[in-house]
């Protein structure tokens, strides 16, 4: 009787243990399936977490709990910049958080207009202040559904710049971490 009560008490307590980690690495819960809704989903969820982690690894983490929210090409052109970083000495990946374009972020942040091109929506996402909305949008995110499900296909930066353009231009290692020989 005691062997079938501490199995019980065993297998609770995993369910339990289960469930809380399935509640800790649940990406983004989006309110409707809209645009807004799909955009300003991610951005509640993200910037929680993104303020506290540091840069690096804020974006590293949110890409392995929302890798289906991302296009493939972004995805893999992300996991390559930090499997990239992990072989070298130098830095060579992101030196900034991709989906806010800043290494502070602030504590909150405002998606404003929302414009259909013929291939995808770009939302501008704007950072707040004390209460004030900076003057430019911080950063433009591109995305795009298919099939019913968005996902997010590029970041556009001020200047004109992108996380796509960026990514494909980023140096390659040429010292390795713990040596200094050239690969």
């Amino acid at each position: 009787m005691k062997l079938r009560y501490t199995r019980i008490c065993c297998s609770l307590a995993l369910v339990m243990v289960a469930f809380s980690l399935m509640a800790q690495t649940k990406g983004p819960q989006y309110a409707d399936n809209s645009p807004r809704g799909f955009v300003e989903g991610f951005y509640s969820w993200y910037v929680p977490r993104a303020l506290n982690q540091d840069t690096t690894s804020g974006w590293r983490e949110t890409l392995r709990l929302m890798r289906a929210d991302i296009s493939p090409q972004l995805a893999k052109l992300l996991e390559e910049d930090s499997a990239a970083q992990s072989k070298c000495k130098d830095l060579v990946s992101l030196d900034f958080d991709p989906f806010l374009y800043t290494q502070e972020p602030a504590e909150h942040y405002e998606t404003a207009s929302i414009v259909q091109t013929k291939t995808a929506y770009r939302a501008n996402i704007y950072r707040l202040e004390a209460g004030q909305r900076a003057q430019k949008p911080d950063i433009i995110a591109e995305f795009t559904q298919k099939d019913g499900h968005w996902f997010f296909v590029n970041f556009i930066y001020p200047g004109g710049s992108d996380l796509l353009t960026v990514l494909k231009s980023r140096p390659r290692c040429t010292t390795s971490k713990g040596t200094s020989h050239k690969e």
